[in-house]
């Protein structure tokens, strides 16, 4: 071999550093250069079938298909947490003597907040137009389900729970007292109850 050609060296120190840090001048293997590029091409068609075609060329749909097909298939809401199922007012006597029942009944107190005649104690008038938290069935049904842990009224009363048939009873059970004008009723706390509408 000739003196005045030399065979490229390995590991020859390029002339830059970096805090203190030297690197060497050394080419990628053929094989990680080659798995580099092939990631490139791949991302380049996944992105391109997946993303942006309607109809992919490869698998059976894109993206916004599988959306809207996991969208149809998944379970359609039930009536929000807490909320009851209601239709219409119930005015039958049957029902508002089973509603009377439950409301004055040992099993969920109610009379003993609101009073038997509904005149409200504890708990707010429950015959007048003022209401802490909107008086329409569906309000009223909501508020016995749920109740007021934090105002000292638990759901269904005592926590004990009822279908939302007997719900329903209850609830129209007080929409009929509307009115009825107890003797001694509890007093209007006028910043906290708004006019029922």
């Amino acid at each position: 071999m000739s003196a005045d050609r030399q065979e490229p060296q390995r590991d020859d120190l390029l002339d830059h550093e970096s805090d203190g840090i030297r690197e060497f001048d050394n080419a990628l293997p053929r094989w990680w250069l080659y798995g580099f590029y092939f990631t490139i091409v791949f991302a380049m068609f996944y992105m391109t079938n997946y993303h942006l075609l309607s109809t992919p060329l490869v698998g059976k749909r894109g993206m916004v298909a599988e959306y809207q097909a996991e969208l149809a298939a998944a379970p359609k809401p039930q009536t929000p947490a807490g909320a009851v199922a209601v239709s219409a007012v119930l005015t039958d006597t049957a029902s508002l003597a089973q509603g009377r029942a439950i409301f004055e009944g040992a099993d969920h107190v109610c009379a003993s907040c609101h009073r038997p005649d509904l005149g409200g104690m504890i708990g707010p008038n429950l015959t007048d137009d003022r209401w802490l938290h909107g008086c329409s069935i569906q309000a009223i049904a909501t508020s016995i389900k749920t109740g007021y842990p934090l105002m000292g009224m638990m759901p269904y009363g005592t926590g004990k729970a009822l279908d939302d048939d007997q719900v329903l009873k209850v609830a129209s059970y007080i929409l009929s007292k509307q009115g009825s004008a107890p003797s001694t009723p509890k007093p209007i706390d006028a910043e906290r109850e708004k006019a029922c509408r």
